[in-house]
């Protein structure tokens, strides 16, 4: 018996360090790039509650699982456990449900579901595990931060309460997406200073605990605010996203390299949002004038179908860009049309099922990546007789190739705008008057 269940426990592990490098790998292809900054806050040798802001969807845990490397669970919505065989598998995959009122039937109490999960988190802390709890509870795609709920508080209450042994702390933590819902955005993962459950503690033997929520919620919250870029008017977000990618071509990092820990970037975008966020508050008037300029700039580069980016290039970059797109040009569209069924599924399935755009992430990454194991299991079958075990690594050879032609496809779009600005009479007309208004749109706040 016990030998029976120590398989079934590896087969458990073995599946789930498989499906975290598939989903490692489905990273590197759908993400340009991915920022963990201030890793360090996070306490290496006790138990961690992460405390995320939460725009996407289940991708917002999966990346936090993956790229952390620790034992990391966290919570979703209870009415997916409901069948027994989905539950099974969810919790083999270290999520656990908290269920909403609507999704528990009306002869059981919403309490005692959560009270289980509640209990068995607390287990998990008590071996000094990670739990993530999504510190507003459900999932906007926004740029700004709402109202946080009472689970993590809830958490430290029930430790206080039950466990008092356990040294916990809160890591408050920004989850930044550059462009929600589009392929090869970037992703800024921001750790702020932890804040230990002593201090709430301390608060508990002075004050009430609706007067502890409100306190503890409320610091929390700013701390969860500060390692974010926050659009606070609705109304300004496409005006946002435009000058936000204009700071992010400015502050580039170098072409080469996925992951990075250099908070420069998110300081530049946490700047010109709050730039961006005092003069629509404070000076209207200057505001509109700022909005003009984005806007018409904006406009100019859509009609001439050209990239903000190939105005931040110098001539040594552009003379690169130039060189890779011509260099692997053959082998990158080579890599385009084997890898091409696995991308027209994965597109396909998300343009047709996902209405919301804050599943548009979760469901391309996870798509793709089921996909892509189905799709390069059937090349190896069908090579497998030609090149025996070899084609292994014809297989791998072709998913490097689909990974290449993604860079070759951002040299080449550069390389054409390069040929429109440079060799048509509009080009070089235009040319000057666009690097002028974009340079007085970075320059308007000093």
């Amino acid at each position: 018996m016990f030998r029976f269940f120590f398989t079934v426990y590896s087969q458990v592990v073995i599946a789930y360090w498989l499906l975290l490098n598939n989903f490692y790998i489905g990273f590197r292809t759908y993400f340009r790039r991915i920022y963990l900054i201030n890793l360090n806050n996070i306490p290496k040798s006790k138990a961690v509650i992460l405390a995320p802001n939460h725009g996407s969807a289940f991708i917002d845990g999966v990346l936090l699982s993956v790229l952390l490397r620790r034992n990391v669970f966290f919570y979703v919505r209870g009415d997916v456990f409901k069948n027994k065989y989905a539950n099974a598998v969810l919790r083999s995959l270290r999520l656990l449900p908290i269920y909403r009122v609507q999704d528990i039937d009306s002869r059981n109490n919403q309490s005692n579901f959560n009270k289980k999960t509640l209990e068995e988190s607390t287990e998990i802390l008590k071996r000094k595990g990670t739990l993530v709890i999504f510190a507003e509870g459900n999932c906007v795609s926004e740029r700004r931060l709402r109202p946080l709920k009472n689970g993590v508080i809830r958490q430290c209450f029930e430790i206080i309460e039950k466990h008092p042994e356990i040294d916990l702390d809160v890591v408050p933590v920004g989850i930044n997406y550059s462009k929600p819902g589009t392929f090869r955005q970037e992703v800024c993962i921001n750790f702020g200073l932890p804040i230990s459950i002593k201090k709430i503690e301390n608060l508990i033997k002075f004050k009430k605990h609706t007067e502890v929520i409100a306190e503890f919620n409320n610091e929390l919250y700013n701390a969860i605010e500060k390692e974010m870029v926050i659009i606070k008017n609705p109304s300004n977000d496409i005006l946002a996203e435009q000058y936000l990618t204009m700071a992010r071509n400015h502050y580039k990092p170098s072409f080469f390299g996925f992951f990075k820990k250099n908070k420069k970037r998110f300081i530049a975008e946490k700047r010109a949002a709050n730039d961006l966020n005092n003069l629509s508050e404070n000076d209207p008037e200057k505001f509109e004038l700022f909005r003009k300029n984005v806007s018409d700039y904006f406009f100019k580069l859509k009609m001439y179908k050209l990239d903000d980016k190939f105005f931040s290039l110098n001539v040594a970059e552009k003379i690169f860009y130039v060189f890779f797109t011509i260099l692997f040009a053959v082998p990158s569209v080579v890599g385009f049309l084997m890898n091409y069924p696995r991308v027209f599924i994965t597109n396909y399935i998300t343009q047709t099922k996902v209405k919301k755009i804050e599943f548009v992430d979760s469901v391309m990454i996870a798509t793709g990546v089921f996909s892509g194991i189905i799709y390069f299991l059937i090349l190896f079958l069908i090579l497998l007789p030609f090149f025996g075990f070899k084609a292994l690594y014809v297989v791998i050879f072709i998913r490097l190739l689909g990974f290449l032609y993604w860079f070759w496809k951002e040299t080449a779009n550069i390389m054409i705008d390069i040929l429109k600005i440079n060799f048509t009479a509009w080009g070089k007309s235009m040319k000057s008057t666009m690097k002028s208004q974009r340079k007085f749109i970075l320059n308007f706040f000093g």
